[in-house]
C-alpha cells in the first residue's frame, strides 16, 4: 500500500509540470502571435513602401508628361506663329522702303498707303475707280487733294489683293486641318522674303522709279509667291490624304456651313473695319481741330505703328486653333486636358507682354526701332512712342480672347461669338464719339479707342464661355439655320475637309 505522503508529493509534482507545459505553450502562442504580427507590419510597410515608390514614379511622370505635352503645343503653335508675324514684318519692310525712298514726300505716301491698304480690304477697288474714292479720301478723312488722288492710284492697284489673299489663306487652311504647319509657315516666310527682295532690288536699282510703285511690286511678289507655295503643298501633300467619301457619311449642308462660318465672319468683319474706321477718326479729328498736315502725320504714325506693336502679340489669336486640335484623342497623342491647354495659353500670353513691356513701355528701346529700324524722322518716331505703350495691353485681350475662342469652336457654339463682335463695333462707335471730345488726338486717340474696343469684346467672350459652361444645353442658333435631325456630338472637331482614314503623323 503506498504511502500517502508519497502520493500527495507526486500529484504536486504533476501539478507543477502541467503549469509548466501551460506556461510554455502561452508563451509559444506569444511568440508565434508575435511573428505573425511582424511579419504582418513588414508586409504594411513594404506594400506603404511600393505605393510610396509609385507614387512618386507616377508624379515623375506626370512631370515628364506635361512637358512632352507643352512641347507638342509648342512645335504645333511655331509654324502658326510664323505665319501670323510675317505679314506685319513684310509690311514694316514696305513702311522702310517708302521711308528710304521718298524722304521729301515720306509722310504723305506713308498716309496714302496706311488708307489704301485697309480701305481696298473693305471696297477693293471700286471706291478708286468712281468719285466715291475722292468723296470718302478728301471729304470723309478729311485729306488734301494730293494725298486723295495718291491713295485712289494706291487702291486701284491694290484692287486684286484680296483675292489673291484669299486663295492663298484657303489652301493655308487645308495645310493647318493636316497638320501641315511647317509648310504653311513656309509659304508665309517666302512672302515675307519676296517683299523684302523686291523693296532691296527697287532700292538699289539703276532706273528710276516712282517711290508709289515700290510698295505695290513687293506686295504682289509676297502674295503670288505665297499663292503657288501654298496651292503646290496642298496639291502635293494634301490631296493624297484625302479620304473617299462613304455613302453613310453625313454631307457638308449649306445651313452646316452657314452656321458655322457667319459668326467667325461676323468677327472677322468687325476686326477689318476698326482699322479704316479709326483712320477715318483721327484724320477728321485732326483736320477739324490742327489742320490736314497734322491729320496726315498722324496717319502715317498709325500706319508705322500698327504692325509694330501687332507683331509681337498676332500669333497669339491661333491659340483658338488648340483646343479643337489637342483636346481629343487622336493616333497621334492622347486628349489634353483643358488645364493644360489654358496653361500654355496663360504662358504664352504672359510671355508677349513682358516682350512688349520691355520694348515699349521702358524707355529707350521704342524709339529706336522707330527711328533706326523702321525710318521714320524724329518727330513721327516721338509721336509713336505713347501708342506703342497702349498698344501693349492689347496682347492680354487677344491671348484671352483667342483661347476661349477656340474652347466656343470646340463644343460647336460659335454663334455665342456674334455679340461679341457686335459689343466690339458698338463699344468702338461710342468710344470714338466720347474721346473724340476729350484732349486725346491723333495716333494716340485711335489707339486707345481700339484697346477699349478690345476689352469690351473679350469681357462677352469670357460672359460667352461662361453660358457654355453653365448652361451647356441652351441652343441659341437661328431657326432658319438649324437642321431638324442634326446631332453633333458635342466636343468633335469642326472640319472644313473630311479627316484622313489613314494614320497621319504630325509634321511639324
Amino acid at each position: 500500500m503506498a504511502d500517502p505522503t508519497t502520493k500527495g508529493v507526486d500529484q504536486e509534482e504533476l501539478t507543477r509540470d502541467e503549469d509548466k507545459i501551460a506556461e510554455c505553450n502561452s508563451d509559444g502562442k506569444e511568440i508565434i502571435s508575435h511573428s505573425f504580427a511582424l511579419n504582418n507590419a513588414c508586409k504594411d510597410n513594404s506594400r506603404d513602401v511600393v505605393a510610396i515608390d509609385d507614387m512618386e514614379a507616377a508624379g515623375l511622370f506626370g512631370k515628364f508628361r506635361k512637358v512632352r505635352q507643352f512641347w507638342m503645343l509648342l512645335r504645333f503653335i511655331a509654324p502658326l506663329a510664323v505665319t501670323q508675324m510675317v505679314p506685319d514684318l513684310a509690311e514694316q519692310a514696305i513702311n522702310r522702303g517708302i521711308t528710304s525712298t521718298a524722304s521729301d514726300e515720306m509722310v504723305q505716301l506713308l498716309a496714302s498707303y496706311g488708307l489704301a491698304v485697309y480701305v481696298t480690304r473693305w471696297f477693293a477697288a471700286t471706291a478708286s475707280l468712281t468719285p466715291a474714292g475722292t468723296w470718302l479720301i478728301r471729304d470723309i478723312h478729311g485729306h488734301n487733294q494730293e494725298v486723295s488722288d495718291l491713295t485712289n492710284r494706291l487702291m486701284t492697284l491694290l484692287g486684286p489683293v484680296p483675292l489673291i489673299e484669299a486663295l492663298a489663306n484657303y489652301y493655308e487652311g487645308g495645310l493647318i486641318h493636316f497638320k501641315l504647319t511647317a509648310y504653311a509657315g513656309i509659304a508665309r516666310f517666302t512672302d515675307f522674303g519676296m517683299q523684302v527682295l523686291f523693296v532691296l532690288l527697287l532700292l538699289f536699282t539703276s532706273k528710276t522709279i516712282e517711290p508709289m510703285f515700290v510698295p505695290i511690286y513687293s506686295v504682289y511678289a509676297g502674295y503670288v509667291a505665297r499663292l503657288i507655295l501654298d496651292a503646290g503643298f496642298c496639291y502635293v501633300l494634301v490631296r493624297r490624304k484625302l479620304p473617299e467619301t462613304h455613302g453613310t457619311e453625313k454631307p457638308l449642308t449649306v445651313s452646316k456651313a452657314l452656321r458655322f462660318w457667319m459668326p467667325l465672319a461676323c468677327v472677322r468683319l468687325v476686326q477689318d473695319i476698326s482699322r479704316p474706321l479709326l483712320n477715318l477718326v483721327v484724320s477728321r479729328n485732326l483736320s477739324v481741330k490742327v489742320g490736314k498736315e497734322a491729320a496726315a502725320k498722324a496717319i502715317a504714325v498709325l500706319t508705322a505703328v500698327y504692325p509694330t506693336g501687332r507683331f509681337l502679340f498676332s500669333w497669339l489669336n491661333d491659340l483658338r486653333t488648340i483646343p479643337p486640335t489637342f483636346h481629343k484623342d487622336t493616333p497621334q497623342h492622347s486628349k489634353f486636358k483643358m488645364k493644360i491647354l489654358s496653361m500654355f495659353a496663360f504662358a504664352c500670353t504672359a510671355s508677349v507682354f513682358t516682350i512688349s513691356a520691355i520694348l515699349f513701355i521702358i524707355p529707350g528701346p521704342g524709339f529706336a526701332i522707330m527711328h533706326t529700324i523702321v525710318g521714320l524722322n524724329v518727330e513721327l518716331a516721338q509721336l509713336s512712342l505713347l501708342p506703342l505703350k497702349i498698344f501693349s495691353g492689347i496682347c492680354l485681350c487677344v491671348g484671352l480672347r483667342a483661347h476661349l475662342s477656340g474652347v466656343l469652336i470646340l463644343k460647336k457654339k460659335t454663334f455665342y461669338l456674334t455679340p461679341s463682335a457686335i459689343g466690339r463695333l458698338i463699344g468702338l462707335i461710342i468710344f470714338i464719339a466720347s474721346l473724340s471730345h476729350t484732349r486725346l488726338s491723333g495716333a494716340v486717340l485711335g489707339i486707345t479707342v481700339l484697346l477699349l474696343s478690345f476689352v469690351v469684346e473679350v469681357i462677352l467672350v469670357v460672359a460667352a464661355a461662361l453660358l457654355v459652361r453653365f448652361k451647356p444645353n441652351l441652343t441659341l442658333t437661328p431657326t432658319c439655320l438649324r437642321k431638324k435631325n442634326e446631332d453633333q456630338a458635342e466636343g468633335e472637331e469642326v472640319q472644313p475637309l473630311s479627316a484622313p482614314a489613314q494614320d497621319t503623323r504630325t509634321r511639324v
